[in-house]
C-alpha cells in the first residue's frame, strides 16, 4: 500500500465528513462497481427465483442474506480505485474466489447480524487477520467509531425500505387516472401470483443495489479516517513530501558546489552540505512488528506519561476484584461499542419525545391553558383605556349600550352599531372582570385570555359569536346575518349589565 498514489486527500475528518467522501466515492466509480456487481447479482437472482417459485419470499430472503457477498465485490474496486488503480470487470471477478475465503462463512452466519458490518469488512477483507489479532485490531478501530458505524447501518436500512415503497409509489403514478389502490391488491395480497411476488423480489434488489455501494463506500472511508487518526498517515505523508524537498535541495546543491569547486581550482572537495541534506531525506529503518509493543511500553514508562484514572465498575456484591488483575481489566466485550450506541440511542429517543411534547403543546395549546386560572389584574393596577384603537373608558360609552347599538342598527349604520356592542364588551370585561389586557393584543388573544380567566361557558359563547361579527363587518367588510345580530343585541345585557350591577 503506498500513500502517495492515493487519489483522495489524506487529512484527519469528522466521522460524518468522512462517510460523505464514501458517498462521493461511488459517484466517481459506479461503473466500475455496477458492472462485477450485476454479474454476480443477476444469476442469483434469476436462479432462486425460478428454483423457489412456490416460496419467493424465500428468494427474497436469499436476496438479503447474501449481503456480504455484494458487500465484498463493492469493497474490492473502492479499495484499488482509491490508490489510482481501478479494477475492470473482469479483474474484480477474476478475484471473486479470493474474496470468498475472506470470512464470508462466517460473516453469512455467526455474525449475519453484526452491526457496523461495513466499518469492519476493511479489516476481514483487506488485512486478513485473524483470530486474536483480528479481534484486537478490531477493538482498537472501534473504540472512537462504532457507533457512528452502527448510526450508519440504521439509516441504510431505513433508506432501503423508504425507497422500496417509493419505487411501489412510482409504479402507482404511471398507473391509468382513478384505478385506485386496488390495482396494487395483488402485490399485498395473503396469496400473491407469481408476477406480483417477482416484481416484488425486483424492487427489493434494486433498492439494494441503490444503497448497499453508499452503506460499503461510507463505511470503508471511516475506516480509513480512523487508520488516519492512529497511524498519522497525513503526518506520514507530510515527512515524505518533506523528504523529496530536501533530496531535490540537496541535489542541486551538491551540483552547485561541485561547479564551484571546478571553477576555482580547489579540487574536489567532498560536499559536506549535500551530504546531510542526504542523511535528512535518508527514510528510516521500519522498527520490526515484534519490537513495537517494548518501545512503546518504555515510551509510556516515561515519568512525562504518568497518569492515573479513576475507575467505575459494576460487578456483584460477593465478586472480590482485583484491580491489578489485568485479565480482568484487558477482557474485550462481546461488542464494544454497544454502550455508544445505546447512549446514541437514549439521546435520539430523547430529542424525539422532546419535539412530540412540544408539538403536542403546540396543538392543545388553547385547551390545556384554559384549565389555569388567569391571575386577577390587581386593584391598584392602571386600566388600559384604548384597545385596538377604541376608546374603552366607562365614561365615553352610553348608559345602555344594547339599546343604543340597537338604534345605530336600525338607522343603518351597521359598522358602527357593533364597535360599540363589541368595545362596550371590552370595556366590561376589563372593568369588571378584572381581565388583563393590552392594545397589542387581537381579537383572538382577547378570547385567548378569557378562555384562560375561566369565565362562564354561555359568556364565552358570547364572545366568540361577537367577535366573529364584528371581525366579519370590520375586516370582510360584510355584513353578518340580521338574526345573529338581533340575537348578540338581546343576550348582551344578561351577560354584561349582571356583571356591572355586581
Amino acid at each position: 500500500m503506498q500513500l502517495d498514489d492515493m487519489t483522495i486527500q489524506i487529512r484527519p475528518r469528522s466521522h460524518r465528513e468522512a462517510m460523505d467522501l464514501g458517498l462521493r466515492l461511488v459517484q466517481s466509480y459506479w461503473r466500475a462497481i455496477y458492472r462485477p456487481l450485476l454479474f454476480v447479482v443477476l444469476p442469483i437472482f434469476v436462479i432462486t427465483n425460478l428454483l423457489l417459485a412456490e416460496h419467493m419470499w424465500l428468494a427474497g430472503l436469499i436476496i438479503w442474506w447474501l449481503k456480504p457477498l455484494y458487500d465484498r465485490i463493492v469493497l474490492y474496486v473502492l479499495s484499488h480505485a482509491v490508490f489510482g488503480q481501478t479494477p475492470d470487470s473482469r479483474d474484480t471477478l477474476r478475484h471473486l474466489p479470493r474474496l470468498l475465503k475472506t470470512g464470508l462463512f462466517l460473516n453469512l452466519t455467526l455474525l449475519r447480524f453484526a452491526p457496523g458490518r461495513s466499518f469492519t469488512l476493511p479489516v476481514w477483507q483487506l488485512e486478513g487477520l485473524r483470530g486474536k489479532a483480528r479481534r484486537e485490531r478490531l477493538r482498537i478501530l472501534q473504540a472512537r467509531a462504532s457507533g457512528h458505524a452502527y448510526w450508519l447501518m440504521f439509516i441504510c436500512i431505513n433508506m432501503e425500505i423508504i425507497l422500496l415503497f417509493s419505487l411501489y409509489g412510482l409504479i402507482y403514478m404511471f398507473l391509468p387516472q382513478d384505478s385506485g389502490f386496488e390495482v396494487l391488491a395483488p402485490f399485498f395480497s395473503d396469496a400473491p401470483p407469481y408476477w406480483a411476488e417477482l416484481v416484488s423480489n425486483a424492487l427489493y434488489l434494486l433498492a439494494v443495489l441503490i444503497v448497499e455501494p453508499f452503506y460499503v463506500a461510507a463505511g470503508f472511508m471511516l475506516y480509513l479516517n480512523r487508520r488516519t487518526e492512529l497511524e498519522a498517515w497525513d503526518v506520514e505523508l507530510g515527512f515524505r513530501r518533506m523528504a523529496e524537498r530536501l533530496k531535490t535541495l540537496g541535489s542541486t546543491a551538491t551540483l552547485l558546489m561541485a561547479l564551484s569547486v571546478s571553477f576555482i581550482g580547489l579540487g574536489s572537495a567532498p560536499p559536506v552540505q549535500a551530504e546531510i541534506t542526504a542523511d535528512l531525506a535518508r527514510p528510516e529503518v521500519p522498527l520490526p512488528v515484534d519490537e513495537s509493543g517494548r518501545v512503546i511500553k518504555d515510551v509510556l514508562a516515561h515519568e512525562d506519561f504518568a497518569t492515573s484514572r479513576n475507575m467505575t465498575l459494576w460487578v456483584p456484591k460477593d465478586f472480590n476484584l482485583d484491580i491489578d488483575d489485568e485479565e480482568f481489566l484487558e477482557e474485550e466485550p462481546l461488542f464494544p461499542g454497544l454502550p455508544i450506541l445505546l447512549a446514541d440511542g437514549l439521546k435520539l429517543l430523547l430529542l424525539i419525545l422532546v419535539v412530540i411534547a412540544i408539538i403536542y403543546l403546540v396543538i392543545n395549546r388553547d385547551r390545556l391553558l384554559a384549565g389555569f386560572q388567569l391571575r386577577p389584574r390587581e386593584k391598584d393596577k392602571p386600566v388600559p383605556t384604548t384597545l385596538f384603537g377604541m376608546d374603552i373608558q366607562p365614561d365615553s360609552l352610553p348608559d345602555d349600550i344594547a339599546a343604543e347599538s340597537r338604534r345605530l342598527w336600525q338607522q343603518g349604520q351597521h359598522r358602527q352599531a357593533l364597535s360599540l356592542l363589541y368595545r362596550g364588551s371590552l370595556s366590561r370585561l376589563v372593568n369588571d372582570h378584572l381581565l388583563e389586557l393590552d392594545d397589542s393584543m387581537t381579537e383572538g388573544d382577547v378570547l385567548n385570555c378569557a378562555r384562560r380567566a375561566s369565565l362562564p361557558n354561555d359568556l364565552l359563547s358570547f364572545l366568540q359569536q361577537l367577535t366573529l361579527a364584528w371581525q366579519t363587518i370590520a375586516y370582510a367588510h360584510r355584513q353578518p346575518a340580521e338574526d345573529n345580530v338581533d340575537s348578540l343585541l338581546d343576550n348582551w345585557p344578561s351577560h354584561f349589565e349582571k356583571a356591572a350591577t355586581a
